[in-house]
């Protein structure tokens, strides 16, 4: 009786353990390569040469796949080699997750091999190509001849490769730009991250700027160790008029509570100038001795001094300075010195212009409400519109084999009723 002899590694027809192994080792020569270049930065050819160098992988693609039937050309449209490419690439990508994606202040051994910045790293790129060329030869074997039951299937993964051609190559023509908006001044002068200014075919000038801040908070604030006492048994009161809470051994009641406020010879009165406080007039009673300490608490401002309320020689009331809650600017868009439209941005509120997404990511911060600067990020990506499709692609490739999955289950039953 004649043994079935075992197969040798990379004897094809090449399965898992080769293509894994080809894939990981793609991986660490990107790995290698990043660390040999140091600090360079890959930068990828932009419109039209990207557009120009995809066409010729596909056109090559479609011509080795059709009149060279080898099997390394089997082998780049089977299962195992796109599995093994899915799973390093998407290795990469979970990596993003758990590494922060900043040069300046991530370094060490991560920085080195491209882990700080994943998606202009040459890991990223071989792995990307890696995948981009299996799917291409995957496609053009399953396109032809074209039936409904591959039309899921081209969907799927024709999807996925318009998704990562357009995210991958399209980086070349991505534009992230900053605009530093002055109150009441009309600025069409932007910079990227290097400082480079460039000027755009439209203006935009800040109407105004405005902050929506959450109450102030009183609590705590050790002399001895310099910090605000925060712990489980003793929290924050927030500032309330006729707001009361124990901390500790003592009962802190709000009296009095002004947004705004300006110091005077009787202690603080309401003011709305610029850079005026929010002050409270506080009564806080000690629960063992009775004592009771009154007085004035602010926390100041740019141009005005915090006032804490000292209880005992080591402990002081002090006041929080607000929070943020919400940020907003009122800008108006020129096309010309005639032509103008108003908008509104603020935080995770976009607005599309023109091509162009802005964002409302600072303002000056040592100013706070009283800022008269917006600061502002322009993002234009041309190639985003095709990473929109290849995701339609994709929803409804699956949404076709959930449909058809149904569509067989339902005749399957229909048969065996009708035995």
């Amino acid at each position: 009786m004649n043994k079935e002899k075992k197969r040798k590694t990379w004897q094809f027809p090449w399965h898992y353990l080769e293509s894994f192994i080809i894939s990981i080792s793609l991986l660490l020569i990107g790995f290698i390569i990043e660390w040999i270049s140091g600090d360079t930065i890959i930068k990828l050819p932009g419109w039209p040469v990207n557009l120009i160098l995809i066409l010729i992988v596909i056109s090559y693609i479609i011509i080795v796949q059709n009149f060279f039937k080898t099997s390394i050309v089997k082998w780049f449209s089977s299962p195992q080699a796109a599995i093994s490419a899915i799973s390093i690439l998407t290795f990469l990508i979970l990596l993003m997750g758990f590494i922060p994606q900043n040069d300046e202040t991530t370094a060490g051994f991560a920085k080195t091999i491209g882990l700080t910045h994943v998606t202009r790293s040459w890991p990223y790129l071989l792995c990307s190509l890696y995948l981009i060329v299996i799917l291409g030869f995957t496609i053009v074997r399953r396109f032809l001849p074209f039936t409904i039951k591959n039309f899921a299937f081209f969907l799927n993964h024709a999807g996925l490769f318009i998704v990562i051609v357009s995210a991958s190559l399209g980086t070349a023509d991505l534009w992230r730009l900053n605009m530093q908006l002055v109150e009441g001044r009309a600025i069409f002068t932007t910079y990227d991250n290097n400082g480079k200014s460039f000027n755009l075919p439209f203006a935009i000038k800040l109407l105004d700027f405005k902050i929506k801040e959450y109450p102030p908070n009183i609590g705590f604030y050790s002399l001895k160790d310099n910090k605000l006492i925060i712990e489980k048994k003793t929290q924050l009161v927030e500032v309330k008029e006729g707001n009361s809470k124990i901390l500790g051994n003592w009962n802190i009641i709000i009296e009095k509570y002004l947004n705004g406020s300006k110091k005077d010879s009787l202690g603080y009165d309401t003011s709305n100038a610029i850079g005026a406080a929010p002050a409270a007039y506080i009564k806080a009673v000690n629960q063992i001795s009775s004592k009771e300490i009154s007085g004035w608490v602010s926390s100041g401002s740019f141009n005005s001094l915090m006032k804490p309320l000292a209880l005992t020689s080591d402990i002081e009331l002090v006041m929080t300075i607000p929070a943020t809650r919400e940020y907003s600017s009122d800008i108006r868009v020129f096309e010309s010195m005639k032509e103008y439209q108003d908008y509104t941005i603020k935080v995770n509120e976009p607005l599309k212009v023109h091509g162009w997404t802005i964002y409302q990511t600072g303002y000056n911060e040592k100013m706070g409400k009283w800022s008269k600067i917006s600061i502002i990020e322009l993002v234009r990506d041309p190639w985003l519109p095709a990473v929109y499709i290849g995701i339609f692609m994709l929803l409804t490739g699956s949404l076709y084999l959930v449909w058809m999955g149904r569509s067989k289950q339902t005749k399957k039953i229909k048969n065996n009723d009708m035995v």
